[in-house]
């Protein structure tokens, strides 16, 4: 890495034996600092520090939790949305100028490029020329968080409309921050998609790119991090916490072709402010008021 000022963090719970994404980082060329950020009700603690050694990160649940803005009265504090606070003040106290949190499933790291029509994915085999770019980028831009796509959001391949687009007004799973602008993600589940909105309302720009995305394996598909509550709640109260945050632009509704699920669904026309030209400008009219 060349920004020596950056920082990798994994949130991790329970996930010992099968998390992912810090071989893929290293497989990939990833040359800089990383942590993995465990939490102190995890009983996987040990195998954790025996796996990953000085890189583990603990902190303290229920002081996390108590500072959360969870949208409900619900006590249960199996989410990850406390690490991801966390993770915000630890990288600035550590001397971070930016980070990048991601979750541990992550199996590969995809640059995305249109060939002969069809939109191909390459695995890229020196991360730390990509992490360096969209570094930069956000400088340039500034951007408060950037995130790397996936593949569902490229469905349909160079016709779909993300990958028109380029990139899409929301952020979700990875996230690229920065310390100056620590925004804390609000509310117990759903909490990225509903943070990066209530944001992005406000004129921070949370962005997700399409030419750069990260492969995870299936979500719910085995234990620990969040799918239990998940699964013990359903994608409906996941769901409903966006709707409570901003009910002018969210609702719920369904997804999918044959196996239909309940999802949110969002109207970012109603949550990214706009900038309109000036030819749409009301042109005052002047009133001469001497008396003739």
């Amino acid at each position: 890495m060349l920004n020596k000022r950056f920082a990798v963090f994994v949130l991790t719970h329970g996930r010992a034996k099968t998390i992912s994404t810090i071989d893929a980082l290293l497989r990939q060329g990833y040359t800089g600092d990383y942590y993995v950020v465990i939490d102190n009700e995890d009983n996987d603690e040990q195998l954790y520090r025996e796996k990953f050694g000085d890189h583990i990160i603990q902190f303290n649940k229920k002081e996390y939790a108590d500072k959360l803005d969870s949208g409900d009265l619900d006590t249960d504090r199996r989410i990850g949305v406390l690490a991801r606070n966390f993770i915000q003040d630890e990288a600035k106290r550590l001397g971070y100028k930016y980070h990048l949190q991601l979750d541990d499933d992550i199996i590969s790291f995809l640059l995305r490029c249109e060939r002969d029509g069809s939109l191909r994915a390459i695995t890229t085999k020196n991360i730390d020329k990509a992490f360096d770019a969209l570094l930069e980028y956000m400088d340039e831009c500034d951007f408060t968080s950037l995130s790397l796509g996936s593949g569902q959001y490229c469905l349909g391949g160079v016709s779909s409309n993300n990958w028109k687009k380029g990139m899409i007004p929301k952020t979700m799973t990875t996230f690229f921050m920065r310390a100056d602008k620590i925004r804390y993600f609000k509310f117990r589940m759903n909490d990225d998609i509903t943070t990066s909105c209530l944001n992005n309302m406000v004129g921070d720009m949370y962005y997700t790119i399409m030419q750069f995305q990260q492969r995870n394996r299936y979500t719910q598909s085995e234990s620990g991090g969040m799918t239990e509550i998940y699964r013990d709640n359903g994608t409906y109260r996941k769901s409903f916490y966006t709707v409570m945050a901003i009910p002018s632009a969210s609702k719920i509704s369904v997804e999918g072709v044959k196996n239909l699920r309940i999802h949110h669904n969002i109207n970012f026309d109603n949550v990214v402010p706009r900038i309109i030209s000036d030819k749409y400008r009301k042109k005052k009219e002047v009133h001469d008021e001497r008396i003739s």
